[in-house]
């Protein structure tokens, strides 16, 4: 099983986003194998919650956008 893995798609906005996403980083670093990344949304839902940003997931991905872009902002696989 593989660590999941963020890739950060755009530059943060300012610098609130940019230290939410080194957090994601860190515990992205500090989890363990996940075999459904499912079980991890609700922790990147509460560091990215709505209405600014939109969370979605499937077992193997975690996508990361801010309400008001189409682009992606991060990807967790």
């Amino acid at each position: 099983m593989e660590m999941p893995h963020l890739r950060i798609e755009q530059p943060p906005h300012d610098e609130a986003e940019a230290a939410r996403l080194a957090q994601l980083r860190e515990l992205l670093a500090n989890t363990d194998p996940l075999p459904d990344l499912r079980d991890f949304a609700p922790t990147v839902r509460q560091l990215f919650p709505e209405p600014t940003y939109l969370v979605g997931c499937g077992s193997s991905h975690i996508w990361l956008h801010r309400a008001a872009d189409p682009q992606r902002l991060a990807l967790i696989r």
